[in-house]
């Protein structure tokens, strides 16, 4: 039995659910006030970037996959860590630029060798101590190292590594 009145209120009800629901879409969609969301930053020069990150002293903490440093093969230390490489998935633009500007954020909770008694990162607060354009150059040097390891295919599916 379609009664006009019931169908009227039934679409009317519908529409202003569709209404109420695209609504909540369109408000959790939007980013919030301290959304990284459209942050966009000059371009960086990776030449000047591996002078940059001779200059900051970032040689006597880090390697660089590809990349030699005069002096910086002598370095033997536990706590040397390696950038770039090959990885399962490259590192993107903003971890680069949080492992530098705040490391505390980047480093695994687990690496307890590179943190401090009080559970900080070892690694200096450059914050201060560089410009933005220093931090672009040096991020842009570190990004055109890593690599995207493409995984082994395993026809059995024995599992990784295949052997």
């Amino acid at each position: 039995m379609n009664h006009p009145y019931i169908t009227h209120k039934l679409t009317t009800a519908l529409i202003s659910g569709i209404a109420l629901l695209s609504g909540l879409l369109i408000v959790s969609c939007a980013p919030k006030e301290d959304s990284p969301t459209g942050f966009i930053l000059p371009p960086g020069d990776a030449m000047t970037g591996q002078t940059t990150f001779v200059a900051l002293g970032c040689v006597n903490c880090h390697k660089v996959d590809g990349v030699s440093f005069t002096g910086s093969d002598e370095i033997q230390s536990e706590l040397i860590v390696k950038l770039g490489g090959k990885l399962p998935k490259v590192k993107t633009y903003g971890q680069l630029v949080t492992a530098i500007i705040h490391p505390n954020a980047a480093i695994l909770k687990n690496a307890q060798r590179y943190m401090d008694t009080n559970g900080d990162s070892l690694m200096p607060n450059y914050s201060q101590l560089m410009t933005v354009q220093q931090m672009t150059d040096l991020v842009t040097f570190l990004q055109e190292h890593y690599d995207i390891a493409a995984p082994v295919y395993d026809p059995q599916g024995l599992g990784y590594p295949y052997y």
